[in-house]
């Protein structure tokens, strides 16, 4: 009878009490972005809520390149049915439903080597104080494509910049005996040469 008494009371508290029930819908509008490393990145989430109760959302960036810049706007906002700066079209819906845009902003590093890099977001939606309530997360992966001809430039600077390696005194030494006996060589095939044509011209 305890037990049974105990069961009734917690379905009571249960039923008695106000259910959240989040309803966040999402859509990457452009989640690939190609540009040269002087440039920003731009793309934009959007969020709605085809419920009538409204609730908060939060955007945190989970993963980001060392030095890079990321901004988010707006990074805290509310999410209603009835409120959105664009209109969108369910499947499941008669009429257009209001969508509210964030819009983020990636600079990379002037330092940045070309290639591909990812930036993670995270929006999660912000429960009510009182009453039971599901929360709700979702991750965004962003790409940024960057393309850098200058870091490429500074690398063929830095080589024809960077200091030869100097021979050895032994390496010296010997190229400059090997220059001695062809100089040497040459001057002896020059004599016997022009000693053999004043022979020629002297007694023929």
């Amino acid at each position: 009878m305890g037990k049974l008494l105990s069961i009734i009371i917690l379905f009571l508290i249960v039923i008695s009490a106000r259910a959240y029930a989040i309803n966040m819908g999402t859509v990457v509008k452009n989640d690939f972005s190609k540009i040269n490393v002087d440039e920003s990145a731009k793309f934009k989430v959007l969020f709605w809520n085809v419920e009538n109760e409204p609730y908060q959302i939060k955007i945190d960036i989970r993963e980001v390149p060392k030095d890079w810049i990321v901004i988010v706007y707006p990074e805290l906002f509310s999410l209603n049915s009835s409120v959105g700066n664009e209109n969108i079209k369910l499947p499941y819906e008669d009429g257009y439903t209001k969508a509210t845009s964030v819009d983020v902003i990636v600079k990379p590093a002037n330092y940045t080597k070309p290639g591909k890099y990812n930036i993670i977001l995270t929006a999660k939606s912000l429960t009510p104080q009182n009453g039971i309530s599901i929360s709700q997360e979702r991750m965004f992966t962003l790409t940024v494509e960057v393309e850098n001809p200058l870091y490429f430039e500074e690398k063929n600077e830095q080589k024809a910049s960077a200091p030869k390696p100097q021979q050895s005194q032994n390496q010296i030494q010997g190229n400059f005996l090997i220059t001695n006996s062809s100089n040497q060589f040459y001057a002896i095939i020059i004599f016997i040469t022009l000693v053999i044509s004043f022979l020629i011209y002297r007694y023929l």
